[in-house]
């Protein structure tokens, strides 16, 4: 939810500073960067110290980095700082954020995986997503709450309206807290802490490996694609201020979610397959659902278009963690999970990079960039799949 926040509100401030979309979706990537370098240490040190202690870690992170952020982005709204200095104090404030906060992914992947066997590995990280996207369901709601009673009530005055777009972070920030209060009082650990150094913990970076990971890649580069320029594709494509976009971006992103949550509840709970095969059954779903929004006529098409994508991340994304959890043994599942990182935190970097620059130069050829990753994404799955079939016959 916190995450989900930040996608949305991040677009529409960047544009009130000024900043260009190339250099809002580069400050995106950035932060997605440093999430890509630190997730593998954190996963590593869940299975050091324990999946709570840095559960705790990235929550604390994601309070301060998200009250700095707030307070750096009104300063920038009242014209405090020159332009390149707000660059700057943004940008750390992301990196803070992304460094810290990264622990909780790999911290609460490797609980799930504790408390799950080998055959309800896909299920269990199926709950997990959809925990997950429940949460991103919530924070579009939050932010286009927000923006409607600043459109349309007087609970806050109008002197609010250039930044209420903060509002969401800081409610944000104070659940945040709450949920720490409950980690720490009434989570239980999950896995009993080993001794040694943290190089103790190993995970067989083989070759399926390293084509599962790429698998990650290309689906997060793709979906990151999507999602970084869904803003400014509503703005600019239907003429919607920056209130209404707010409002239609948590709608579109919302039932995108939704529909990922409907999918990790039902199909991934009740096949009992490979984990690689769901992967290679989302594609169908992700190139279906962009070819729908990048020809929508109107808002409501738009809609379909992410929702039926929303679907083939329902089904890949526990595909793919748990393909890459059951690569690993239980004293290793901290660095499975933090390794399997690479793909989101990788695909985060390289998609709204690249995003930026195309979007530039038209609207629509960030969404038919997708389209071939999403064939290839196939391709590995099914020689991964195929694979393992050979392998147990031997």
């Amino acid at each position: 939810m916190g995450q989900s926040v930040y996608w949305q509100t991040m677009p529409l401030i960047g544009r009130e500073l000024g900043f260009s979309v190339k250099l809002i979706t580069t400050l995106v990537s950035f932060s997605a960067l440093m999430f890509l370098v630190f997730t593998p240490y954190w996963g590593r040190l869940s299975d050091k110290k324990g999946r709570k202690f840095v559960l705790l870690i990235g929550l604390i992170g994601y309070i301060v980095s998200t009250i700095l952020f707030c307070s750096i982005a009104y300063l920038g709204l009242i014209g405090y700082f020159t332009f390149t200095l707000l660059i700057f104090f943004i940008l750390l404030a992301r990196v803070i954020n992304s460094a810290l906060g990264a622990g909780m992914r790999p911290a609460t992947g490797a609980s799930i995986a504790d408390i799950t066997t080998e055959e309800n590995r896909s299920a269990g990280m199926g709950q997990f997503g959809a925990a997950n996207n429940v949460g991103t369901i919530l924070g579009p709601v939050l932010v286009a709450f927000i923006a409607y009673l600043l459109a349309n009530t007087t609970i806050f005055p109008a002197s609010f309206e250039p930044y209420g777009r903060l509002i969401p972070l800081l409610i944000m920030s104070a659940l945040m807290l709450l949920a720490l209060g409950f980690v720490f009082f009434y989570l239980p650990e999950s896995f009993e802490k080993q001794e040694g150094d943290l190089t103790s913990s190993k995970f067989n970076f083989d070759k399926k490996n390293v084509l599962l990971i790429s698998t990650g890649v290309l689906i997060f580069s793709s979906f990151a694609i999507i999602q970084s320029i869904t803003a400014f594709y509503l703005q600019d494509t239907f003429s919607f201020s920056i209130l209404m976009t707010q409002q239609k971006l948590g709608v579109a992103l919302g039932c995108m979610a939704l529909t990922s949550v409907i999918a990790q509840l039902t199909i991934v709970q009740k096949l009992k397959v490979a984990p690689i095969r769901l992967v290679q059954w989302s594609t169908p779903f992700f190139v279906l659902g962009t070819l729908v929004a990048v020809n929508a006529v109107d808002f409501n098409f738009y809609i379909l278009g992410m929702a039926i994508i929303g679907l083939g991340m329902g089904l890949g994304t526990p595909g793919y963690t748990a393909a890459a959890s059951l690569n690993a043994d239980s004293k290793s599942q901290g660095a499975a999970v933090g390794l399997a990182m690479i793909g989101p935190g990788l695909g985060f970097s390289i998609g709204p990079f690249i995003a930026g620059f195309l979007y530039e130069s038209s609207p629509a050829l960030p969404f038919w960039s997708t389209i071939p990753l999403f064939l290839l994404v196939f391709l590995i799955a099914f020689y991964i799949n195929k694979r393992d079939l050979v392998d147990k016959t031997l």
